[in-house]
């Protein structure tokens, strides 16, 4: 027991030192961006090395949960210490919110337009792509609304919000975790996990409100938990009610909870699965009404979903496959590489989707459940062609499901093994900002996030390939 607690200490203490070298960064130069990056990099990889020697030792010998949740607590505290400057996209909320409280859409202008002058604040100067309306869904307005209405227009508070989340999200996978009889332990993937920590407590990312709900979903489905409230007008059964809505609210934050929507399908009736797209559609009318629908029409980012539009049109960052793809289709002539790419990856992804749901029909346990439910955000991670660092957090909520039961293979650590690794790697793509007048991707640094993820997925796929899934694994 000594020699657990002590093997825990020295792992805290390195992670403590690691994320207090962040905080220095930032209170020292005012970022951890910029031409500070490589410093970055470095405390955050002594981040990571310390929750892999915390990982490796938690299945050689049991490690005290209490522990390690106390220790992940402080990771995320000391962080809030940082103001965000890894990504600016905090001051986009802060800005949306602030004018939703003045009784403007923020889908209906740009920020930079000259309707806005009047409202006009200093987060308005940091907000970014300030040539645009707001590509954030209504749930997430909701949330921006409720932060900026209640507290004043500093990061920290959705900072601290994003804390609370994540933190409720983490409890929320180790009640899924008892569920799918697999050890508490394998937490630590998510609760210990570099990426999550600096994405959330620093970036203040909207993600970890999209993770809480959809894990709400997730829970009540699986647990299928009967409240009911009776009177002599109605009944309400909220174990019917709340997972649609949950699921509805996560897809509205940002759209990639919609993915689980056919792993969820066989575990719905249909009035769930009806409620679920009522839900959606109804939470997007009174904003589609107000500020356009912005789906056709000159690209000038206004409207619902005009920023989306723009979004799903231009942009390209640090992309896996979708980059080879775009190549070598560039290398054959193609004038529409870019278009003719996108397509191509849409259709695979679709057939992705159709297997999974076919797959789920049959994997109805809550273990196999939600193992299944990381393919499509595996699928969406390597065909996406734009990935920023937090666009894996949904992924990594999911990987604490992968690795083995006491009864199954050990090979099944394969499995968490690309995506581990991805979480390590992704850091690197803050390099692209190293000189603030000069933003390029580096094809160095795709190498070393895609090459070792796309061979340790082929071997994970090989390694495990002998084991064929039941109903319930």
């Amino acid at each position: 027991m000594a020699t657990q607690l002590a093997a825990g200490k020295w792992a805290t203490a390195v992670s403590l030192i690691a994320y207090a070298g962040l905080v220095r960064m930032q209170w020292r130069y005012g970022t951890l961006r910029d031409g500070r990056t490589p410093e970055t990099i470095a405390w955050y990889l002594l981040a990571f090395a310390a929750c892999l020697a915390v990982l490796v030792r938690a299945e050689k010998r049991p490690i005290s949960m209490r522990w390690a949740w106390v220790a992940a607590i402080l990771f995320r505290l000391l962080l809030l210490f940082t103001t965000p400057t890894l990504s600016d996209d905090v001051y986009r909320y802060i800005w949306d919110g602030y004018v939703t409280t003045q009784g403007v859409s923020p889908y209906a202008y740009a920020i930079n337009a000259p309707e806005l002058d009047a409202l006009d604040i200093p987060q308005r100067a940091q907000a970014n792509n300030a040539w645009m309306a707001s590509p954030y869904l209504p749930s997430a307005q909701l949330l921006f609304w409720g932060v900026t209405a209640v507290f004043p227009l500093t990061p920290i508070f959705m900072q601290a919000m994003m804390l609370i989340f994540d933190l409720g999200s983490a409890f929320l996978l180790s009640r899924l975790l008892a569920l799918a009889q697999l050890p508490p332990r394998r937490l630590l993937l998510y609760l210990w996990n570099p990426l999550v920590i600096v994405e959330v407590a620093h970036g203040a990312h909207i993600d970890a409100w999209m993770i809480l709900l959809t894990l709400l979903s997730i829970t009540f489905t699986l647990r299928q938990t009967s409240f009911t409230i009776h009177n002599s007008l109605f009944t309400i059964h909220y174990s019917q009610f709340l997972p649609p809505l949950f699921l509805s609210l996560a897809t509205l934050t940002k759209i990639l909870p919609i993915f689980l929507f056919p792993i969820l399908f066989w575990h719905w009736n249909w009035r769930q699965r009806i409620g679920y797209v009522a839900l959606t559609i109804g939470m997007l009318a009174p904003f589609g009404f107000q500020a356009g629908w912005g789906l056709g029409g000159e690209l000038n980012g206004t409207g619902l979903f005009g920023a989306l539009r723009i979004y799903g049109r231009q942009w390209n960052f640090n992309s896996g496959l979708f980059h080879w793809i775009e190549g070598y289709l560039g290398q054959r002539g193609l004038e529409e590489a870019t278009d003719t790419g996108k397509l191509i990856v849409f259709v695979i992804f679709g057939l992705l989707i159709t297997v999974v749901w076919l797959l789920a029909r049959t994997r109805t346990s809550p273990r196999a459940a939600l193992r299944l439910m990381a393919a499509p955000f595996i699928g969406y991670t390597l065909l996406t062609p734009t990935l920023h660092p937090w666009y894996i957090l949904i992924l990594l909520a999911l990987l604490p499901f992968l690795p083995p039961a006491a009864d199954e293979p050990r090979q099944r650590w394969w499995l968490t093994a690309p995506w581990l690794y991805l979480s390590g790697a992704l850091i690197f793509s803050y390099l692209t900002y190293l000189d603030p007048l000069n933003f390029g991707e580096l094809e160095w640094v795709r190498r070393l996030e895609w090459l070792p993820t796309l061979a340790l997925l082929a071997t994970a796929v090989l390694l495990t390939s002998t084991h064929r899934p039941s109903a319930k694994s």
